[in-house]
């Protein structure tokens, strides 16, 4: 990194969209995996769904795409 600076990503939709390209993963695929629609994978990826359902999804996705459970930032571990 320029100038010596690291930058840390702590953002859930960042990580995953990180994740997602590095694995060639797409946002189908995550909904696949979870057994939901495209369209509430990405609400939840994005935390416009709040709620004990979207944590338990939250937590999936990220085992999925191997991004540390802390990063999901769900209020309960699940």
């Amino acid at each position: 990194m320029e100038g010596g600076h690291q930058m840390y990503i702590t953002d859930f939709a960042e990580l995953a969209e990180i994740m997602m390209k590095r694995k060639n993963i797409l946002l189908k695929d995550i909904a696949e995996y979870i057994g939901t629609s495209g369209v509430y994978a990405r609400q939840v990826i994005e935390g416009h769904q709040r709620g004990e359902r979207a944590d338990f999804y939250k937590l999936k996705i990220a085992d999925f795409l191997d991004i540390d459970r802390k990063y999901a930032n769900v209020r309960q571990p699940i």
